[in-house]
């Protein structure tokens, strides 16, 4: 057991927490930066990495068959991970974004101004808001809850809940909302509305009627004549519902799919886009200093040891990211086969949290990796986040909830007949994914539901 400190426990704590808690290894940091980048960023990283450390070197050309492979070249073997998680594994509990890529779209590159501005006097504020930052998607939406936040961090959800507040009052106001409606209520709160103004009530109690434009039946439930609900209407419509849409450059720039789903002998099947990267390989020389130490000094073999370390995880990190999205993007076409095959206009949308415990990382590394890339399939070009649930909100467990509301209570359906009814509908999910919604749905399973009638 360890002595007690003769500072104090609570200074132990005070002190060591933030070390312990936010800052990432330059490895991890690495791995997460290459993860979260899409090939146009992927490749300018690769060639600013390949300026910066003389132990990487650009293979010329593609070799033409295994026997063209020099001694020099990278072993795939030597690096190649088994399990695409593996060494992600642990980031996720102390972590810190890293430096941007070159390629950040407007609303990254103005957001990360503001925040400089905002919380550059105190590195713990800015430390909470650069990870914040890093969750927002394209519309400026924060889909990871404040107490994961906490937890990632080591730090309180009051904390989280305030930098997040105070980064919501920037410009644009309602950024790192966690939805629509939210968005909407800091926007109303920023121009001065109270919780008893008609427009915060509309969106607070008639949040569905408003998108249906239902003004009489919000009057009935508001109690209010229909001439201050359409007024309300008109100051709601004036507002943002996704305050980062208009930072958009996807028009204005060239879209690169870092995934392609193809026909191949008549079979759909996936491809990661690795064309724009070139080969690497480690300089002979710096291998030559390790293999004959004796002619160098030995600063010159520390530096060559430290290059050729540095040289091996950033090849790492790129095969890593590769298995990784290979795994996701699987996942994806299982789960929408006959989306991409024109079969239904309907996609099925996965939950990141599915998707991390099957790949074993956490759902905010999941989040980084379909970050601002696109997937190019036989039915057009898609950003690869619009197939997972927006918010975590699964539409199939919506479906399956109807199915067994709407189910005849003395005949209760099986979780089989419950897969074939959703494949029906256009989502298709095995047997044993059903089993698992209806589980966490709190539903019993066939047998009890006829006996509870």
């Amino acid at each position: 057991m360890r002595p007690p400190s003769p500072y104090g426990t609570q200074r132990l704590e005070t002190s060591l927490r933030p070390e312990l808690s936010i800052h990432l290894t330059p490895q991890m940091r690495l791995r997460l930066e290459i993860l979260q980048a899409n090939i146009l960023s992927l490749e300018e990283m690769l060639s600013l990495e390949v300026q910066q450390n003389p132990a990487l070197e650009l293979i010329e050309g593609e070799p033409e068959g295994e026997e063209a492979r020099t001694t020099e070249e990278f072993s795939i073997e030597d690096f190649y991970p088994h399990n695409p998680g593996a060494d992600y594994e642990g980031a996720e509990e102390k972590p810190e974004p890293g430096p941007q890529c070159a390629d950040r779209s407007s609303l990254e590159e103005h957001m990360m101004l503001t925040v400089v501005h905002e919380f550059s006097g105190c590195e713990k504020d800015y430390r909470i808001a650069r990870y914040i930052l890093e969750g927002l998607d394209e519309d400026g939406f924060l889909h990871e809850d404040s107490n994961s936040i906490a937890k990632a961090l080591g730090i309180t959800e009051e904390q989280v809940e305030n930098i997040r507040r105070r980064i919501q009052l920037l410009d644009p106001i309602g950024i790192a909302s966690h939805d629509i409606p939210e968005a909407l209520l800091v926007q109303l709160e920023a121009l001065g509305y109270n919780e008893e103004s008609t427009e915060i009530r509309i969106i607070k109690e008639g949040f569905g009627a408003l998108l249906q434009k239902r003004i009489t039946s919000l009057s009935k439930r508001l109690r209010l004549p229909t001439e201050v609900i359409a007024e309300a209407f008109e100051t709601i419509s004036s507002l943002d519902p996704k305050p980062g849409r208009n930072f958009h450059e996807i028009a204005s720039r060239s879209v690169q799919p870092d995934i392609t789903i193809r026909y191949r002998e008549g079979k759909l099947e996936v491809v990661i886009n690795e064309s724009p990267l070139p080969g690497l390989r480690l300089a002979a020389k710096f291998k030559e200093i390790l293999i004959n130490p004796k002619k160098f000094s030995n600063e010159e073999i520390e530096f060559a040891k430290r290059k050729l370390e540095s040289a091996q995880l950033f090849i790492k990190g790129i095969l890593q990211r590769r298995d990784t999205l290979d795994h996701l993007a699987q996942n994806i076409l299982l789960r929408n086969y006959d989306f991409f095959s024109g079969r239904t206009n309907q996609s099925t949308p996965l939950l990141m949290k599915d998707a991390a415990e099957e790949l074993r990382l956490h759902a905010s590394t999941i989040s980084r990796a379909v970050r601002d890339k696109y997937i190019e399939t036989p039915v057009g070009i898609f950003p690869l986040r619009s197939f997972f649930a927006k918010g975590e909100r699964n539409p199939v467990m919506e479906k399956l909830k109807n199915i067994i509301k709407t189910e005849e209570k003395t005949n209760p359906l099986t979780d089989a007949e419950i897969t074939e009814r959703l494949k029906a509908t256009g989502s298709s999910i095995s047997r044993r994914t059903v089993a698992k919604y209806r589980l966490r749905l709190n539903i019993p399973d066939c047998f009890q539901r006829k006996a509870l009638g």
